[in-house]
């Protein structure tokens, strides 16, 4: 059973700015808001990539990915559901 877009947003967002980039909980960008202007970095994308993979289960091939994929948590559920079929 694959994972649903709602599953993946709640867990990348959680993730996001719990971890990745610690925000306070009433401070969260929104789902269209640019990640890079908000904190994510070139290693910081990578930890994500790597959270994608082990914890919500979806491979996200490296030649796939884009700054426009990759910008926002919107885009990356789109990806993310798109590879989940």
């Amino acid at each position: 059973m694959g994972v649903t877009a709602v599953k993946a947003r709640d867990q990348l967002r959680r993730y996001l700015f719990e971890t990745l980039i610690p925000t306070p909980p009433n401070a969260w960008p929104a789902d269209d808001a640019d990640l890079y202007a908000n904190g994510l970095d070139s290693l910081r994308l990578m930890q994500l990539l790597t959270f994608i993979e082990q914890d919500i289960g979806i491979n996200l091939p490296d030649d796939e990915v884009t700054p426009e994929r990759v910008g926002s948590v919107a885009s990356i559920v789109e990806w993310i559901t798109n590879r989940n079929g």
